[in-house]
Parts: structure tokens; C-alpha cells; sequence
């Protein structure tokens, strides 16, 4: 029974862990001079510590990431437009995109807020619920965790047409 209790509990923390995780993806838009940060689209990344590797898992240094490559980052968001990161891919371009929880929202202007990062929806935005139901923004709400998908157009600001409750 012990370690049928230990074994369920390693398994929550870890599905925790990886569930619980926000995420940035896009380009690099600054590797950091220092070796220990990267910027995307204004957001400062801090990967001293994280694990960084390429599109088929082999292991890469922080130094290997350069300019313009396309990376998504595994972590925390720490501080406004802050994240810390726990994996890094650098990998082939896919759409852009930052997943963590709604900070703040203004429906009239179709803007929320995470972690700093302003997501500005395009009028055509597909919003979705849980059970893939499409729902208006109204029914969002702050604490929110959400994925959403576009472009980034700004420093830490991203225009979506896609977002998700995650």
C-alpha cells in the first residue's frame, strides 16, 4: 500500500510540474551578452539553469542559441515580461505563442494580460472553453490559465487567433 501511495504521489507532483508550467515560444530576438538570458519579443528569458537542446533532443549549450532562431521555453513566469526557464527547444518555426495565467482582461478592447505580456485578440479570434466549446471573452476571467496562438507584433505583446483555457 506504501508504495502504491508514494508511486500516485510521484506521479501528481509531476503531472503538476509539467501541467502547471507557462510557456513562450517565438523567436530570439537578443541572445543575452551575459550567457544567462534571452530575449523574445521583449520578454526576458532566464536560463542559466535550464535545459537546453534542439528539434531531436540533443543536448545544446545556452551559447549554441543565437539571433533569430525559433525556441519555445518550458518555465515561470517570474515578474512582468520575466520568465524563468526550466527547458528550452530550439526548434522549426511554428506559430507564435505564450501560455500562463490571465493577469488582467479588458473585454471592450479585446486585451488580457499575462505575466506582463499584453495578447491583444483579433476580432476573428477563435476562444475556446473547456470541451473545445467556443465561448465569448466575457466568460474569462483573471486566474485564468490560457494558451494563446499568434504573432508577436510588439515588445511582450503578442495579437492572437487562438486562446485556450488550458
Amino acid at each position: 500500500m506504501k508504495k502504491i501511495v508514494l508511486g500516485t504521489t510521484f506521479f501528481i507532483l509531476i503531472f503538476t510540474v509539467v501541467c502547471g508550467a507557462d510557456e513562450i515560444r517565438g523567436k530570439v530576438t537578443s541572445p543575452g551578452g551575459d550567457g544567462k538570458t534571452l530575449l523574445i519579443s521583449g520578454v526576458t528569458i532566464q536560463a542559466a539553469e535550464a535545459w537546453i537542446e534542439d528539434a531531436e533532443d540533443y543536448p545544446l549549450s545556452l551559447k549554441s542559441i543565437a539571433k533569430g532562431d525559433f525556441v519555445e521555453v518550458d518555465g515561470k513566469f517570474v515578474g512582468p515580461a520575466k520568465m524563468k526557464a526550466r527547458k528550452i527547444d530550439r526548434r522549426k518555426r511554428e506559430c507564435d505563442a505564450v501560455k500562463g495565467t490571465i493577469t488582467s482582461i479588458d473585454a471592450s478592447k479585446k486585451k488580457i494580460v499575462i505575466s506582463g505580456i499584453t495578447v491583444k485578440l483579433r476580432a476573428d479570434a477563435w476562444l475556446e472553453g473547456p470541451n473545445r466549446v467556443k465561448i465569448p471573452l466575457e466568460l474569462f476571467a483573471p486566474g485564468y490559465k490560457v494558451k494563446c496562438k499568434g504573432d508577436w507584433t510588439g515588445p511582450a505583446e503578442l495579437t492572437a487567433f487562438r486562446m485556450v483555457v488550458d
